[in-house]
């Protein structure tokens, strides 16, 4: 298997497990958006591309960063999102205003550390969070959760954080790893045969593609 990050000298970067990184992962993480990702013989050189501008050149410019890598400005934000939630990017964040990269500020990295092992190794929602505020009996747990998911939400709406979706109404954090757990119990995940994007079959029966809009069987 040809290493994709054999280009890469940083000697600050920490370079993957093997395999962790690839194409399949990043059209089920882009599915997880709503965004349906057809596969692309260049993924592993766009993304090898994105790195080197990154850590390397040090790009900031999004959109320079997109035309390095042969990416529309859509598809490299979404990629350099894909490497933020693998950690390759940890420490910055998408300014869609401003179309860049930037590193976090101060400010921005404690709210991140304060939140950091709940949201990314524990999967908590709010209301678990807000157990474990200290001075909870100061105030109102209404409002600790308030409190909570603000914060979680401005660290989503800059690109901070990565891997989770929020319902604002019911207050609630839907996380990529656990849903991807949860479907596979019931689903399988196949490539369209007839345009290769992923579709969520039910196991034994069939799916419809929602790119090309074909129906696609669970043969096994």
């Amino acid at each position: 298997m040809i290493n994709i990050f054999k280009n890469i000298f940083n000697k600050d970067y920490i370079e993957p497990k093997k395999g962790l990184i690839n194409e399949w992962s990043y059209q089920r993480f882009s599915n997880f958006y709503d965004t349906v990702i057809l596969p692309d013989p260049k993924f592993n050189d766009k993304i090898n591309d994105i790195i080197n501008c990154v850590k390397n050149k040090k790009m900031e410019s999004i959109d320079e960063i997109a035309k390095e890598s042969n990416c529309t400005f859509e598809e490299c934000a979404m990629k350099i999102k894909y490497l933020k939630n693998k950690r390759v990017f940890d420490d910055y964040f998408i300014d869609r205003v401003n179309r860049a990269l930037k590193k976090c500020s101060v400010e921005d990295q404690k709210l991140l550390d304060k939140y950091y092992n709940m949201l990314y190794f524990d999967h908590f929602q709010v209301d678990e969070m807000a157990i474990r505020m200290p001075n909870l009996y100061n105030r109102s747990l209404t409002s600790i959760q308030k409190e909570i998911f603000d914060d979680i939400k401005y660290l989503y709406d800059k690109c901070i954080i990565n891997g989770i979706k929020l319902d604002e109404e019911k207050m609630k954090i839907i996380y990529y790893t656990v849903e991807k757990h949860k479907k596979s119990l019931f689903y399988t995940t196949i490539n369209c045969p007839k345009c290769g994007a992923l579709v969520d079959v039910s196991r034994g029966g069939n799916g419809r593609c929602d790119y090309c809009n074909s129906i696609v069987e669970d043969n096994y």
